[in-house]
Parts: structure tokens; C-alpha cells; sequence
């Protein structure tokens, strides 16, 4: 019963409905069935070597996790370009539409003057592919598996599982930008959930994901590093508010890109039963991590926590 348990949280966890019509760089599959849903994002690819008037500035298109750059059509300032990069030529904004049969994205870079440098992001945000993406709130959900600690063994050794989200959400509760794991920690000598901020050397990754502007975009993370601060760390209080200062690096599995987060500040603490990752549809095709956000966030019970 608990290897079924763990296999349902986990496919919640890192899955995401992904059905790639595309291949081989843009070429259809054979055959009359279609996927259901898909997901057409372009970009400014290479925004460490091009800021500045003169620089080559790269685009990049993905359907799903299939890059189809090379038969996408990019547009900058209404302007149809050749290939995927452009030279700039002078100072400011410029906005990009990418097409491709019926799907369109656009976004917008920036170019500086060569002695002009952008300014340092601050604040609680994700920083993925040279830009800032903000998140207000984090919550960190202590897994039980009804009024137990829901733990996995590791190497002989129990651990307690996190689930960690910090995101931005708009009016609608609809996610815009998160950074969310799952960790493990082991359990103290008492088989006390251990908080991770105690020893994030000991932190043994699970599973995650990233979604920026709306859209996955590490639909499987590999790893994450967590490094917390030496000061600002707290335990949950009664009313189940903690602080942190941390940030978090997290690999993607396929294209092997990082984002970084950097949080300071509260986070809300929750106890999340195992069975509301395997809520509805249990099958892998339909479970999205971003359906995570719906867990009742209020469900908070009395747990002994190593401190």
C-alpha cells in the first residue's frame, strides 16, 4: 500500500500533460490521432553574450519539449527577420512575435548601451534565461499519511518529505511563476520530521518543476540545491508562520538549464495527507503539478518537529 502511495505522489509531483505533435524539429507524426493540448513558447536564447547595440540576439521556439526553431517564423518590431537571430542597431525595447502553422508567442528583450549595465535584481523572485520573474509566497507542506509522518526509506535511513512552493499567482489563483520541489530530510533519533533548513546538506531531492509566465517550463527537475542562510531561519509558530532566507537552484532533466530562487521572508507551514496527491484522475497523462495548488493549504495538524 505505501510503494502505491509513493508512486501516486510521485507522478503528481513531476508530471505534466505533455503530448508532442511535433519532431525531428518540426515535422508532423504519421497518423489520424492528435494530442489534446500544446504548448508554444519562443524566447531570447542567448541573453548572457547579447545587451548591446551590435550584438547578435538569438530567438528560440519550443513546441512542448521539441525545438522547432527552424520552422518557426520570428518577427521583431513588425518586421520579418531571416533565420532565428537579429543584430541590434540601436537603444530600447523591442517586441517579438514567433509563429509557427496556427501557434504564435511573443516576448520582448531589452538592448543597452555599451556602457550601460542592467540593474542587479532584488527581491523574492525566480531568475531563469537572464530575467527576473517575481513570487510573493511560499509555503512548505510537511507530508503525513493520515494523522502519521509519511516518510520514505533512503539508504536504510527514514525520511520526512517536503513539498516547497514558492509562486506567484494572479487574481484568478492561477499560477504565473513557481518554483516547487519535493525534498526529503531524515527524521531526528526520535522520528521527528526535521526542518530543512537544520542541515541542507542532508536534503536528498525528489522531483520538481518550474513554470514561468503561465507555462511549464522544466516539466522534470533532476536536482535542486538549497542553501539557507545562517540567520533568519525559523521554526512554525502557532499559527503556523515560519521565516526563511534561502535560495534554491534547480536543474532541469532535459535540457539541462537552471533557475534560481531567491526567498526571504515568511513561509506558511501545512500538513497535506498523502492521498491529496492522488486526488481524481490517477493516471500519469492527466495529473499537472500546477493542480498541486489546489491542496487545502488551512489543513494544519499538531506534529512534533525537530527544532
Amino acid at each position: 500500500m505505501k510503494i502505491n502511495k509513493l508512486l501516486f505522489f510521485l507522478l503528481a509531483l513531476i508530471s505534466f500533460n505533455s503530448c508532442v505533435e511535433y519532431v525531428d524539429n518540426g515535422t508532423k507524426p504519421e497518423g489520424p490521432e492528435q494530442p489534446e493540448e500544446q504548448k508554444f513558447t519562443a524566447e531570447h536564447s542567448n541573453p548572457e553574450e547579447a545587451k548591446y547595440v551590435g550584438d547578435k540576439f538569438e530567438f528560440t521556439a519550443m513546441l512542448n519539449s521539441v525545438d522547432v526553431t527552424s520552422s518557426t517564423v520570428f518577427k521583431v518590431n513588425g518586421t520579418t527577420i531571416t533565420g532565428n537571430s537579429y543584430t541590434a542597431v540601436k537603444v530600447g525595447s523591442n517586441s517579438v512575435i514567433a509563429t509557427m502553422d496556427n501557434y504564435t508567442a511573443t516576448f520582448k528583450f531589452t538592448v543597452l548601451e555599451e556602457d550601460e549595465e542592467e540593474p542587479e535584481p532584488t527581491g523574492n523572485r525566480i531568475e531563469y534565461g537572464g530575467k527576473s520573474y517575481p513570487v510573493s509566497e511560499t509555503m512548505w507542506g510537511l507530508i503525513l499519511d493520515g494523522a502519521d509522518l509519511y516518510t520514505m526509506p533512503i539508504n536504510g535511513v527514514d525520511h520526512a518529505v517536503w513539498y516547497m512552493d514558492s509562486s506567484e499567482v494572479d487574481g484568478a489563483n492561477k499560477v504565473v511563476n513557481q518554483f516547487v520541489t519535493i525534498i526529503a530530510t531524515p527524521t531526528n533519533s526520535q522520528g521527528q520530521a526535521v526542518l530543512p533548513f537544520f542541515d541542507s546538506s542532508l536534503i536528498v531531492h525528489v522531483g520538481g518543476g518550474l513554470t514561468i509566465d503561465g507555462l511549464p517550463v522544466f516539466e522534470e527537475s533532476k536536482d535542486v540545491v538549497y542553501t539557507f542562510a545562517q540567520t533568519g531561519n525559523t521554526a512554525p509558530n502557532a499559527q503556523n508562520i515560519g521565516t526563511a532566507d534561502y535560495t534554491g537552484v534547480m536543474t532541469d532533466d532535459a535540457t539541462n538549464k537552471t533557475a534560481k530562487l531567491f526567498w526571504k521572508g515568511n513561509y506558511m507551514f501545512f500538513t497535506p495527507d498523502i492521498s491529496e496527491f492522488s486526488k481524481g484522475k490517477s493516471t500519469k497523462k492527466n495529473i499537472d503539478i500546477r493542480n498541486i495548488k489546489k491542496l487545502n493549504y488551512s489543513k494544519v495538524l499538531k506534529v512534533n518537529l525537530a527544532k
